[in-house]
């Protein structure tokens, strides 16, 4: 068997890292953070398997322009990052058009539509099989017009598979009396599910990897040394080398610079979400709850409930802009009357975004021994234990469960 180096130990990658050493390869894991406190840590925690149609929808692309201006608006923009996004948002803003739509969502249902069942494998595989669980999701609307605005996600994730209850807001009420006895009406994604706590979770992976024989270097990447198509090292924040058979670049947000020393140019943005944790929240909520008009959701972790959100493109390099977590906290208060915010803990992690909401799997035909597992924006968490799959079936030389041609990193060429 070989050595193979991941750059990255986020979800994505300490999943990548553990199907590959269980294939019988020496694995070592590049990640300078906390452990844990990646892009998922600042988010709801959701195994999101019905969030397969893409956000550049032609309702939402008529709000960007309204809402880049607004600091407080669900997807904003900073200034000084406007110039350097605009190639990303011209391709973004192209994949708004119904064909486009349909292609992005069907591509991205082949992935979703077995992330539970490889999820679940992972989390036995670990002995941690009751972090996840399953009840469903559910999204509120204030009126007709706020429930129209998501009419045609929902028709086409209907016709590809997804199942959609819509109820009452009563009857939401009635499911979960936390959620405020208002709403117009309300929907329950039935299949989704979420995890009891997603830093914990990137924990017990790196725990059971390094149980196994795992190395994790508390190092970044910089950069790669290659010798015509194949990779000979990644080198290393400290200065040193590390030579490898084989490599993953599953470096999140960072993944874009890393890419270019490659010489495979992909298109990704790293979008920064926010996150507060309540452990003393006053309310007891059963369900994920999530509110689209306010940009949000709320998921009962074990230990603090979670109210996480918002799209900012932003340097990540900047300093976060606090101001949109505590905005959702407000709005939280629309959902759960009797919320108490007094003990809080703020969160902020990069997603790392494609213009065209597919993430980045696979070899690119310029390199023999690279696989991309990066780009997965909101569905890192949910795709995490799939793309690890993919990655240790493709390294083996196995016929893989998924067509991964629509993920390749070398679409942006």
């Amino acid at each position: 068997m070989s050595e193979v180096a991941v750059v990255g130990g986020g979800i994505v990658g300490i999943s990548c890292a553990l199907a590959l050493q269980s294939e019988g390869h020496q694995v070592t894991v590049m990640e300078p953070n906390t452990v844990g406190e990646g892009a998922s840590w600042a988010s709801c925690g959701c195994i999101a398997v019905g969030e397969i149609v893409p956000l550049s929808q032609p309702g939402m692309m008529l709000k960007v322009p309204g809402w880049l201006l607004d600091s407080e608006a669900p997807l904003s923009l900073r200034p000084s990052s406007a110039l350097k996004l605009l190639p990303w948002f011209s391709r973004f803003t192209a994949n708004a058009r119904p064909s486009k739509m349909r292609a992005i969502a069907s591509d991205l249902a082949r992935l979703t539509f077995s992330a539970t069942a490889d999820f679940k494998a992972q989390l036995q595989d670990i002995g941690e099989p009751e972090m996840l669980i399953e009840r469903p999701v559910i999204k509120l609307f204030d009126d007709d017009a706020d429930k129209a605005t998501m009419g045609a996600a929902f028709d086409l994730a209907r016709e590809l598979g997804c199942t959609i209850d819509e109820i009452s807001g009563h009857d939401a009420h009635e499911l979960d009396p936390a959620i405020a006895p208002d709403f117009k009406y309300a929907a329950v994604l039935r299949d989704w599910s979420y995890v009891t706590d997603p830093k914990r979770l990137v924990e017990a992976l790196h725990q059971t990897f390094l149980k196994r024989g795992g190395t994790v270097k508390r190092v970044g990447a910089v950069g790669f040394d290659r010798e015509g198509r194949k990779v000979q090292s990644v080198k290393l924040t400290d200065g040193t080398e590390f030579f490898a058979d084989q490599f993953v670049l599953a470096a999140g947000a960072r993944s874009k610079g890393l890419a270019k020393d490659l010489g495979v140019p992909i298109r990704l943005e790293g979008v920064a979400g926010y996150s507060t944790a309540l452990s003393d929240p006053g309310v007891e909520l059963k369900h994920t709850i999530f509110y689209p008009k306010g940009g949000f959701g709320v998921t009962p972790y074990d230990v603090a409930l979670a109210v996480a959100g918002t799209i900012e493109f932003a340097s990540l390099d900047a300093a976060p802009n606090w101001n949109r977590a505590d905005v959702l906290v407000r709005r939280a208060h629309r959902v759960l009357p009797g919320l108490k915010t007094d003990v809080a803990e703020r969160r902020v992690g990069y997603r790392p975004f494609t213009p065209d909401t597919r993430p980045i799997i696979g070899r690119s035909h310029r390199l023999d021994n690279v696989q991309f597992a990066t780009g997965h924006g909101q569905l890192g968490l949910t795709l995490a234990a799939t793309t690890a799959r993919l990655v240790a079936d493709n390294t083996a030389g196995r016929r893989l469960h998924v067509d991964v041609k629509a993920f390749s990193p070398d679409r942006f060429s």
